[in-house]
């Protein structure tokens, strides 16, 4: 593959927009901080890039949402509409994770009061998936853990799960949200996050952007580790990422997933998350040549992780793509 090179990025030129690349959702969200709903409501009820690409959206516009009572707004006037349901579900979640992690006091009402519009909205519209994903990223701080399948001992929302794969089964954000309520952060450990990311991508499609799932898996073993030793975060990271399990997931990540569409209009089919964190494992691993084109493809995008595992995400990300851009 001919190695296509992009402009090294100075920090004050990064573009730190949750939306990325999708200039529609940057706008749209321009439009719903003002209060205005109608190029959200065109916007979420547009499938054609799929249901990845659908969640995210959602996701980026009920951050907003969740500030200025927008989707409230808008469910009361159009109480039948979709996607003001479902954004409301969205918001409500996200107001409950902010009180927990602020460790305010209204926070278990908060909770329950996002599970209940949540079920609602799943009850209303049964066959969207988006109800599921957002109670799945509320059971990161509202356990509701079962036993998992026979060939997986670890315990989780399975029963989220289940629902979520009889509507899409192979839903990315679901899957990064299971990883997450099965982590160290609530309770579990970075083994179950590693046990559910290969369970996962084992029976993925081919081609599927879940492969990332173990790159997820290997940036949350890192991030336990470093929050447990004293050890230089450089030792560190050689060790972490230089073993021949780390090579082999970080090269088939890239192989199977990103290097097939490099060149072509399906790399704009990849969110942003994804590819930072492929890029990311390259650099790590001493992987600069496929980690150019990833660099590439992701473009001004800058997102604060993988990045500030290692220091400030800004200069992190910068001379990590300085160094694999100029590498002969």
């Amino acid at each position: 593959m001919v190695r296509r090179r992009g402009p090294v990025v100075d920090p004050v030129r990064l573009v730190w927009d949750p939306a990325g690349p999708d200039r529609r959702l940057a706008t749209a969200s321009q439009e719903l901080r003002a209060g205005r709903v109608s190029l959200a409501a065109e916007l979420l009820a547009d499938r054609r890039d799929g249901e990845d690409f659908r969640c995210h959206r959602f996701l980026i516009l009920a951050q907003i949402a969740a500030g200025n009572g927008a989707a409230e707004v808008w469910a009361r006037e159009q109480p039948g509409s979709p996607e003001a349901g479902l954004l409301q579900a969205r918001a409500s979640v996200i107001r409950a994770l902010q009180a927990h992690r602020e460790q305010h006091p209204k926070t278990g009402t908060l909770v329950a009061r996002a599970r209940a519009v949540c079920l609602d909205a799943a009850q209303r519209f049964a066959d969207d998936p988006v109800p599921w994903v957002a109670l799945l990223q509320l059971a990161a701080i509202a356990p509701d853990n079962v036993p998992g399948p026979a060939d997986l001992e670890v315990s989780g929302p399975w029963n989220l799960m289940d629902q979520l794969w009889h509507r899409d089964p192979w839903n990315r954000e679901a899957h990064h949200r299971l990883l997450a309520a099965v982590g160290p952060r609530v309770g579990g450990s970075s083994a179950a996050v590693s046990s559910v990311a290969r369970w996962v991508s084992v029976q993925a499609p081919a081609g599927s952007a879940l492969c990332v799932l173990q790159l997820a898996a290997l940036v949350e073993g890192f991030r336990e580790i470093a929050e447990s030793t004293d050890m230089s975060r450089v030792l560190l990271t050689d060790r972490h990422w230089s073993t021949s399990y780390a090579h082999v997931l970080i090269e088939r990540c890239h192989s199977h997933w990103f290097a097939p569409a490099a060149g072509t209009p399906a790399v704009d089919r990849m969110l942003s998350a994804d590819l930072h964190l492929l890029a990311h494992a390259l650099w790590v691993s001493a992987q600069r040549r496929s980690a150019a084109d990833v660099f590439t493809a992701i473009g001004p995008y800058a997102l604060t992780t993988p990045w500030s595992l290692h220091g400030d995400p800004a200069e992190v990300f910068t001379r990590a793509r300085e160094r694999c851009l100029s590498d002969p």
